[in-house]
């Protein structure tokens, strides 16, 4: 640290200077502030007029009644609903006419030019209140409105017009006097909307207040409510604050331009040492940049694993939900075939003693066949084939409950089944993992309830509901009871409920126990999907509604409302599918218009895949017009795939690359080509700052860019790998990739050319711009698809030779002009 010299007398004599300067600051504004204030006090004994007034003037039914004593104003209001805002008010006026002293609004000056003056509040700095508030609620607050009088938007005969100056508190929360600053009170909004006035009366302005108003707030409580208002005081200045302070500022600054003339003999070694630490701050933002940039750079690579992630979570999902059916599935195989072991057993140690039983009938026909000898044959011949015969019919009831069971499961078709046989098969299904315990199940239904819906998905909930209390409710307990019961309730449904005396289930997992992989046995044979399952099932299969209680230590109780006859899960409606995104800008860039009469596909939210939507959506309504469709949004391209394969949906509604097709050929059906090969040419799309990316030239410069695609959309993702472009990060969706490269977690991405000015790409805040004079060709041509369904195969008859025909007439590709996709601004671009 460098060394000062002591202070020279004319330093010294600097620094008392200022620091007595300071002290006759300090005692000014104390003076000012406290011996010279100006007041104006309101109460009870003023001789302002003071009113009462409710909303029955507006159409309600609100009753105010104003009294005044030695305490204060008292406003008593009876609050009445029968009006949207119901309000009370004590109004005291302030104004005073410069011809007469009439008030504001009396009939003798209606369509006057009376002036109208009232206080001028410039000059005051604060408001005090002493005021209570009482009502039905805990809370009461109140409004306090000044208004304004000003000939330029008000009217003498309009209280309306009066500009309404508002704050609001609540007395009962405050001290017992409250102080607000007038610079706190703000125009009320509802009074701009109403009046408008010109950009010079815009703010607030109280140079002519006329009226002081405590007004019940916002939306009032019917009932009784009371206003006690003890005193208002307005509070100022003779010497206003800022004209006092700007005669201190004044002399200060005589003083400081004073200090600044000593001072500056010192600011030179003070700059010498600011160069330095200036230079040690460069160095350290250096470093930092550094960190920064690796930092950035790991956050990037870590955002892209974390977004696959979550994109795959559902898909993982759903397979968990299939898992869990299966391996209910296969619990049962497991159980029917311990059960088929006692009786089979049984049937084959029947028919070896027939066996044995013959041969010695045999033996003795040659030696000395007696009478008793073929008695006891019969006899025990009859005796074998009873057991062998009630072995043999329990194996067949148990193959036969296990088969429809399964069947049921595997198909999830709706039929008319009878409640108690869904619930034996699955209670014989049960019985092996219930025999492995001391527990008891028991079943009281009501045999003559039948349903028509999926005995499948119903058997389901109760392995599950069974499995749980095995796995969760008896742990520790040695013998428990499991009830199941059903009655009809309201005669078109029928109530299941599903009960045990086990461990019961803390609150904060009760909460919790429908969420999807949530459990506490994890790693010890749960899954977390069981009642996540059920209560699935129960809501959207059924149509139902599925509740739960417990009471730890003392049982849980699942109870199940079903409609004997299940909803219909529109099989008769054609699912059409497309992403997410394309569905979202489809319908911004319809805006209410009918796709029929759309001619032209330019403009905003416009692009390939939509013009692609809007010519299915014709073609469907032309080809098919009595069919119900309905639009499903799919999260990706790879799923939209997978769900037309499992016929999750008929059909998709945007194109798909033919290699990617090709391999479902026998589970799918595609048109003819809609965009031919070497017809796909796609700009390669950056954010606006990217110089680096903006300056690429030659292929070369290309590969050394991070690029971001989707590996499910195999043309784009080949030709990367193709051009040799080494760093490419795998995205799920369109809207998460532009994200990446407008927040420069990426370099580019490839996407169709848009009619955009500059051809720039917008979504949401972010704006990407192709790189110029550079365009790339994807290989293949796209094609409609759509499954091998009923609904499916009428979409390939009828729909996409409608579309051919629209492809084979121009009309698709005049569309894709407009669009942008066929893009004649790019015509002499270099392709790569």
């Amino acid at each position: 640290m460098n060394s000062r010299t002591s202070p020279s007398p004319s330093d010294r004599l600097a620094n008392t200077l200022m620091l007595g300067l300071i002290f006759i600051t300090l005692l000014a504004l104390y003076a000012n502030e406290n011996w010279m204030p100006r007041r104006i006090t309101i109460n009870a004994q003023s001789d302002y007029i003071i009113t009462g007034i409710d909303d029955r003037a507006e159409g309600g039914h609100s009753i105010a009644k104003l009294r005044k004593d030695d305490q204060g104003i008292h406003l008593d209001c009876n609050i009445h609903a029968g009006y949207q805002w119901p309000f009370c008010e004590i109004e005291i006026r302030l104004n005073r006419l410069t011809s007469s002293n009439q008030l504001l609004g009396s009939e003798s000056d209606k369509g006057s030019n009376t002036a109208i003056q009232g206080l001028d509040l410039t000059q005051f700095d604060s408001l005090n209140i002493k005021l209570r508030s009482d009502g039905p609620e805990g809370s009461h607050p109140v409004r306090v409105f000044l208004r304004n009088y000003n000939p330029a938007y008000s009217k003498a005969s309009l209280g309306s017009s009066l500009k309404p100056h508002e704050i609001v508190y609540d007395p009962n929360q405050a001290i017992s006097i409250a102080n607000f600053k007038l610079s706190q009170f703000m125009v009320a909004s509802w009074w701009t909307q109403e009046n408008p006035t010109s950009i010079d009366h815009i703010g607030p302005e109280l140079d002519n207040v006329i009226a002081l108003s405590f007004t019940t707030a916002g939306n009032v409580t019917p009932g009784a409510h009371r206003i006690t208002l003890e005193s208002v005081e307005f509070v100022g200045l003779w010497i206003s604050a800022e004209n006092f302070r700007l005669g201190i500022i004044f002399i200060w600054i005589i003083a400081f331009l004073s200090y600044l003339t000593l001072a500056w003999r010192r600011s030179k070694l003070d700059l010498l040492e600011s160069n330095k630490l200036r230079e040690a701050l460069k160095h350290a933002n250096e470093i930092l940049e550094i960190r920064v940039e690796e930092r950035t750079r790991a956050l990037a690579s870590s955002n892209s694993h974390l977004i696959e992630t979550l994109q795959n979570l559902e898909g993982t999902r759903h397979e968990l939900v299939q898992n869990e059916k299966n391996a209910a599935l296969g619990a049962l195989v497991s159980g029917v075939a311990h059960e088929l072991n006692t009786p089979i057993g049984n049937a084959l140690l029947v028919s070896s003693t027939l066996s044995d039983k013959i041969k010695e009938l045999e033996f003795a026909s040659e030696n000395k066949f007696t009478r008793k000898a073929l008695q006891d044959f019969l006899t025990e011949s009859y005796r074998g084939t009873a057991i062998l015969q009630q072995n043999l019919e329990r194996a067949a009831s148990l193959i036969s409950s296990f088969k429809q069971l399964s069947a049921d499961q595997h198909s999830e078709q709706r039929r008319e089944f009878s409640l108690i046989n869904v619930v034996d098969e699955t209670r014989l299904a049960m019985l092996p993992s219930i025999a492995q315990t001391q527990h008891i199940f028991q079943c009281d239904v009501d045999a003559a309830i039948t349903m028509h819906a999926y005995p499948g998905p119903l058997s389901q909930i109760l392995i599950n509901l069974i499995n749980n209390a095995l796995l969760h409710a008896f742990e520790g307990i040695p013998q428990g009871h499991m009830l199941l019961t059903a009655k009809l309730v309201d005669d078109d449904k029928v109530e299941i409920i599903f009960s045990d005396n086990g461990n019961g289930i803390p609150a904060t997992v009760l909460r919790r126990v429908f969420e999807p992989f949530f459990t506490t046995k994890l790693g010890k044979g749960g899954s977390g999907l069981g009642m996540h399952l059920a209560h699935t099932v129960v809501t959207q299969v059924f149509g139902g509604k599925i509740d739960i209680e417990s009471v730890p230590g003392e049982g849980t109780s699942i109870r199940m409302v079903l409609p004997l006859i299940a909803p219909d899960l529109d099989q008769s409606v054609i699912k059409v599918g497309a992403p997410k995104d394309v569905v979202k800008d489809y319908q911004l860039f319809l805006d209410g218009r009918a796709v029929t009469s759309i001619t032209d596909f330019s403009g905003h939210h416009s692009r390939r895949d939509v013009v692609e939507f809007a010519f299915f959506i014709c073609a469907l309504q032309t080809a098919l017009p009595e069919a119900n469709y309905k639009i499903i949004a799919i999260d990706s391209y790879a799923n939209g795939l997978e769900q037309l394969r499992t016929s999750s949906i008929t059909t998709l509604a945007t194109t798909c690359w033919q290699s990617d097709l090709g391999t479902y050929t026998e589970e799918i059906y595609q048109s003819e080509a809609i965009i031919a090969d070497g017809k796909s040419l796609v700009g390669i799309y950056t954010y606006p700052q990217n110089q680096h990316a903006l300056a690429c030239k030659t292929l070369n410069d290309l590969r050394q860019l991070r690029f971001v695609s989707n590996r499910d959309w195999s043309a784009d993702w080949n030709t990367l790998e193709r051009l040799g472009i080494m760093h490419c990060l795998d995205v799920k969706t369109w809207r998460q990739m532009v994200y990446m490269v407008s927040s420069g977690e990426v370099d580019a991405l490839l996407a169709p050319f848009s009619t955009a000015h500059h051809m720039t790409i917008e979504l949401d805040d972010c704006q990407l711009v192709p790189v110029p004079n550079l365009r790339i060709a994807l290989r293949g041509s796209r094609h409609f698809a759509c499954d091998t369904s009923a609904h499916g195969k009428m979409i390939a008859d009828k729909v996409f030779p409608e579309l051919q025909t629209q492809v084979q007439n121009g009309r698709f590709e005049l569309a894709l002009q407009q669009c942008g996709f066929f893009n004649a601004a790019t015509e002499h671009w270099t392709i790569l």
